[in-house]
């Protein structure tokens, strides 16, 4: 398709009416993609591929939960080298050759840690889709914080969990977590073609999703 960050409203318009347009969500975890992705599915007749549907089968796993439970913290023993599989994986199957999506216009739901895959890959997705980052924006980081703490998670670190001498896992999940989720903001951001609000696209229909998205491009 070879979208770039020039596409203007006239040919995002032609891209739609033809079936060929090429769509990515990228941002934070629970911040909307997937639900976002199903609604323009559901109402709109788009191809929903979901990247991380794609992993947990090539793990041979069937949930978020199950992937949490085989990735594990990043004390456990086997945590860097199943880290490196799964991104391994994430990478296979975001930068897909080819993919059939029967004449639809495509939503791309990517996983959260997109932004820790290699350079060819995530510049593959920005030249075949309009990457929209749907924002939680940094005064969201607090509350993140605050649930993480409470139940932590496995998740895709990429070097940014530390300890320090001295410190318990709690204090370095603590310390550690800020710095991570600001680094993937700051990312999601400059990977993205355009960023919208979490906010403006909250609660909308397919079709509003699709008119905002067309508000932030070229006229």
């Amino acid at each position: 398709m070879g979208q770039s960050e020039q596409l203007t409203q006239a040919e995002y318009d032609r891209h739609i009416a033809e079936g060929t347009f090429r769509l990515a969500f990228v941002g934070m975890s629970n911040v909307g993609k997937s639900y976002r992705a199903q609604v323009l599915q559901d109402e709109c007749g788009f191809f929903w591929y979901r990247v991380d549907q794609e992993i947990f089968r090539s793990l041979g796993l069937k949930s978020e939960d199950e992937v949490a439970a085989w990735l594990g913290f990043p004390d456990s023993p086997d945590y860097h080298d199943r880290e490196r599989i799964y991104l391994e994986a994430e990478a296979r199957y975001t930068k897909v050759d080819f993919l059939d999506t029967h004449g639809k216009n495509l939503v791309f739901d990517t996983t959260g840690s997109i932004i820790h895959l290699d350079d060819p890959t995530t510049m593959w997705l920005k030249e075949n889709c309009l990457i929209v980052n749907i924002d939680a924006g940094d005064d969201s980081l607090e509350t993140m914080m605050q649930k993480f703490a409470e139940k932590p998670k496995p998740l895709v670190w990429n070097g940014f969990y530390a300890p320090r001498n001295g410190e318990t896992e709690k204090e370095t999940l603590a310390r550690c977590y800020p710095a991570l989720l600001s680094d993937r903001l700051k990312k999601y951001r400059r990977l993205a073609h355009i960023t919208i609000p979490v906010r403006k696209l909250y609660d909308k229909n397919g079709e509003a999703t699709l008119r905002i998205i067309r508000s932030y491009l070229n006229a």
